[in-house]
C-alpha cells in the first residue's frame, strides 16, 4: 500500500464501525450501509467485487492506493471482527422483507435514493426515512438486481385496466394473475409460505417472453437475469434462486424426474445440501425456496406432484391486426407500469385486511394462495369463490394434460372403455399389464408389475383429472381395481 500522509491499514479497518461489521444466519460475514431508509448488507469477501470497490473507495478519500495484497490483508482483518457479532446474527433478504412485528412488508426499491416501500394492511407508504417497522429489514442486493419502478397510485381498477390489454388471456385467468402477483408482493421469503409455480403456456407469438421478461420481472423483481435456462445440477439451481427473488425459466420442452423433484422443494420450502469448498467433511446447505416462473410451449409438466403446485396461464396469440412492434409495446407498458404497480400495492394491502378473516371455499394444495386468492375475490367484488374455484379447476387441467398422451393414460382409457356397461375391472397387477399391453406398445409402458403399481400410485391425481380411477388391494392375493367413475375407500 501506498503510504502518502502516513495513513495505515488501520486507519481503512476504524473506517468500518462495529455495530456495521455483522454475521448472518447462514454464517457470511456483512458490512451493513445505510442510506436513506435502507440498509444494504455487503458480503466481506475477497472475490466480491462490491465490497473490493467499497475499500478502494475509503482508501481514496485517506489518500492511498490499494494493492491486490493489501485487500487481501483488509479483508481477513475486517472479516474477522464481524464474527465478534456471532451470537446474534441477523436475517438477510432480497428484495422483499418482513418487519420484526410481522405486520408489515418491507420492498427494497433499490434506487440511488434508498427508498423502500412499507406495505400493510394499514396502507401502503413509499419511504425515504427508517422507521422501527424498517430497522430489522437488511438487504443483500447482488449484481443481478436492478431498481425497482416507482410506484403512482390511483384508483385499483384504472392500473388493472391498464395492465390487462399486454396479457393476452381471458378475464377470469387474469384477475387469478392480478391475485398470484400481489400473493408474492405481500408473502416475503421469510414468510416461509409456499409459493406457486407459474406456468406461461401459449403458441408461438402469444407473447411468454415478454410477459415474462417484460412485466412479471420488472414489477416483482427486476433483474439483468432474465430467461434463464434450468440448470441440470441442483447446487446451480440453488445459487440461481437465492440470488434474486423470483427466478424465471424461459422456453422449457421437458422436465426430468430429479428437476420436478427440485421444483416441488422450492415451491414448498427445503433443502439441499453438498460438500463445502476445499474440505473432504464439510457440508454446505443451500435452501430452496423461490417464486418461480416457466414458461414454453410444450406441456413439460408431466409428475403429479408438480401439477398439484403450479397455476397455469394460457396466452393465445395477438390477431394479426392487433400486433404491434414489441419496442412500441415495451414503450408503451414502461409509461404505464407505475400505475400498475401502485394499483398492485394497493390491491395488496387491502387483501390483507381481507385475509385475516376469509376461508377457502374451494381449496387446492397451494391452501394459502387459495385464502389469498378469496381476499382478492372480497376486495375486487368478483363473487365468492369465482377465483377459488377457477384455480382449482386450473390445476385439474394442469395434471390432466401432463400425462394425457401418456401411453399408460392412453392404455388405461381404452380398458376402461372395453369394460361392459362400465363395470369394474379387477384384476392381478401381472394381469392388468398384460391386458394394457394388448391397447398400447408395451415399450412404453412399465416393464413389470412391482413397476405399474408404482406408477399408477406416482400419478394418481393426474389419472384421476383424466377420469380414470383404481384401487390397489389384496385379498386371497394382489389386485388391481380399475373404473371409470371415483371407487370407495
Amino acid at each position: 500500500m501506498s503510504k502518502e500522509n502516513s495513513v495505515s491499514m488501520n486507519d481503512i479497518i476504524e473506517q468500518f464501525k462495529p455495530e456495521y461489521l455483522r454475521v448472518d444466519d447462514k454464517g457470511g460475514a456483512y458490512v451493513l450501509v445505510e442510506k436513506g431508509a435502507s440498509i444494504e448488507a455487503i458480503k466481506i469477501n475477497i472475490k466480491n467485487t462490491k465490497f473490493k470497490q467499497l475499500l478502494r473507495k475509503l482508501a481514496r478519500k485517506l489518500g492511498v492506493s490499494l494493492k491486490k495484497s493489501d485487500i487481501e490483508e483488509l479483508v481477513e482483518e475486517i472479516e474477522s471482527r464481524a464474527w465478534e457479532h456471532e451470537e446474534t446474527p441477523i436475517s438477510i433478504q432480497i428484495r422483499n422483507a418482513l418487519s420484526l412485528d410481522k405486520q408489515s412488508i418491507i420492498i427494497d426499491l433499490c434506487n440511488a435514493k434508498g427508498e423502500l416501500i412499507e406495505l400493510s394492511a394499514g396502507g401502503v407508504e413509499v419511504l425515504d426515512k427508517p422507521n422501527a417497522n424498517t430497522e430489522s429489514a437488511v438487504f443483500y442486493r447482488p449484481e443481478c438486481t436492478k431498481p425497482m419502478i416507482e410506484p403512482e397510485f390511483t384508483d385499483i381498477k384504472s392500473g388493472l385496466k391498464k395492465l390487462h390489454p399486454f396479457i393476452n388471456t381471458d378475464q377470469t385467468t387474469f384477475f387469478q394473475l392480478v391475485g398470484y402477483m400481489t400473493y408474492l408482493i405481500a408473502h416475503p421469503k421469510a414468510c416461509g409460505v409456499p409459493y406457486p409455480i407459474l406456468l406461461i403456456q401459449g403458441e408461438k407469438g402469444s407473447g411468454k417472453s415478454f410477459f415474462s421478461n417484460n412485466i412479471i420481472r420488472p414489477l416483482l423483481d427486476p433483474s439483468s437475469l432474465d430467461g434463464l435456462r434450468m440448470p441440470k445440477r441442483e447446487q446451480d439451481f440453488a445459487i440461481q434462486v437465492n440470488s434474486m427473488f423470483l427466478a424465471v425459466y424461459d422456453n422449457l420442452r421437458k422436465l426430468t424426474k430429479d428437476q420436478s423433484d427440485m421444483l416441488c422443494t422450492t415451491s414448498t420450502k427445503g433443502n439441499t445440501a453438498g460438500r463445502t469448498l476445499y474440505t473432504d467433511d464439510g457440508l454446505t446447505a443451500l435452501l430452496l425456496h423461490a417464486p418461480l416462473v416457466l414458461n414454453g410451449i410444450h406441456h413439460f409438466v408431466t409428475e403429479s406432484d408438480l401439477a398439484s403446485r403450479c397455476f397455469k396461464v394460457a396466452l393465445v396469440p395477438m390477431a394479426e391486426n392487433e400486433r404491434k412492434p414489441e419496442g412500441q409495446l415495451k414503450l408503451e407498458l414502461e409509461a404505464a407500469l407505475p400505475e400498475i404497480f401502485g394499483s398492485l400495492l394497493t390491491l395488496a394491502s387491502k387483501a390483507l385486511i381481507q385475509e385475516k378473516t376469509v376461508k377457502a371455499e374451494y381449496p387446492a394444495r397451494m391452501m394459502d394462495f387459495s385464502r389469498w386468492l378469496a381476499a382478492v375475490e372480497k376486495v375486487l367484488g368478483l363473487g365468492e369463490g369465482k377465483l377459488q374455484k377457477a384455480y382449482l379447476a386450473n390445476v385439474k387441467s394442469i395434471m390432466a394434460s401432463g400425462t394425457e398422451d401418456d401411453s399408460l393414460t392412453v392404455a388405461m382409457q381404452k380398458l376402461i372403455k372395453s369394460a361392459a356397461n362400465d363395470k369394474i375391472w379387477k384384476a392381478t397387477p401381472s394381469r392388468l399389464l398384460e391386458t394394457l399391453q394388448q391397447h398400447e406398445n408395451s415399450m412404453f409402458l412399465p416393464r413389470g408389475a412391482a413397476a405399474l403399481t408404482s406408477k399408477l400410485k406416482a400419478q394418481e391425481s393426474s389419472l384421476n383429472a383424466n377420469g380414470i380411477y383404481f384401487k390397489i388391494g389384496r385379498d386371497t392375493e394382489r389386485y388391481v381395481m380399475v373404473s371409470g367413475k371415483p371407487l370407495a375407500a
